[in-house]
């Protein structure tokens, strides 16, 4: 399945501001299952110079750096990529045990997940509800995963394009957030029980006639079956229909744009994303 993306990040400020270098997360993360076919990005003001990374976490990072005041900030990324739909449960834990609750990585792959396995926002209710989850479907694995997505998205869903995510505990107690509310939540849970989790950022394709908005959701580290995404806000698998921008172990890391002004404007921020598909069959007549 072919798919455009458009994304346009603008910061329109109330007088003229120094900008700081921007971190952007918005190329398309590739993948055994997406290839990009195409990318382009064009920011206002033009910067001096645009770095293109491989951050710590294996994610393409682009870094604009400036050096003239501006009254905006404009930021435009359009993507041509290719995605193939796959089977998430095409897989074998190995070893066998791990399909059972709590999961207890060998030795040097245990070391390898450190980073995706802290247990800040895990109190004490976030853990006894992980448990309880848990206990209902006999501590089987991938049962607890699908619970879990099932309990989470029947929270009252909002949409919030700005902020950081909210405590795993304050999303767990008002039983309703954002995606990435969501998907912090599930993360919280699933390392109480010591999965491996990290948060992912980037988009789900859907029905292109709604409102589109950057989406998130969470890798699992499954042994046997590698990192496999699981979505609370969609109530699904991670199976072809969602495309990476970025994911780490820390959220605030992997935001489409990060960067700081100096000067005493005010920001004003809007954000617009849609996705087509490009290779829609032609009805016949």
């Amino acid at each position: 399945m072919n798919i455009e993306i458009v994304h346009e990040l603008l910061y329109d400020y109330t007088g003229e501001v120094w900008l700081e270098p921007h971190y952007l997360y918005m190329h398309p993360k590739l993948g055994p299952y997406l290839k990009a076919n195409s990318y382009s990005l064009d920011i206002s003001p033009t910067p001096d110079f645009v770095s293109k990374n491989i951050d710590s976490a294996d994610n393409i990072q682009q870094i604009a750096f400036f050096s003239k005041k501006t009254n905006h900030l404009h930021i435009k990324a359009v993507s041509q990529i290719e995605i193939t739909e796959y089977n998430p449960y095409s897989f074998i834990y190995h070893p066998f045990e791990s399909s059972k609750l709590p999961i207890k990585y060998a030795g040097d792959l245990h070391d390898s997940l450190q980073a995706y396995l802290g247990r800040t926002g895990v109190t004490t209710l976030v853990d006894q509800t992980a448990r309880q989850i848990a206990a209902s479907v006999n501590w089987d694995t991938n049962s607890f995963l699908s619970e879990l997505n099932t309990f989470i998205h029947g929270f009252a869903y909002e949409i919030r394009e700005e902020g950081a995510p909210y405590s795993p505990e304050i999303t767990l107690l008002e039983r309703r957030g954002s995606c990435r509310d969501y998907s912090v939540l599930f993360m919280a849970m699933c390392r109480s029980l010591g999965i491996a989790a990290k948060f992912v950022s980037g988009y789900y394709f859907s029905d292109p006639s709604q409102p589109q908005y950057l989406h998130a959701w969470v890798n699992v580290y499954l042994p046997g079956g590698g990192w496999r995404g699981y979505d609370p806000t969609q109530n699904c698998l991670v199976s072809g229909r969602h495309i990476p921008l970025a994911a780490s172990a820390l959220p605030a890391l992997v935001s489409p744009i990060h960067g700081a002004f100096r000067g005493s404007a005010q920001s004003i921020f809007h954000a617009h994303v849609s996705l087509r598909r490009l290779d829609e069959p032609v009805n016949e007549v």
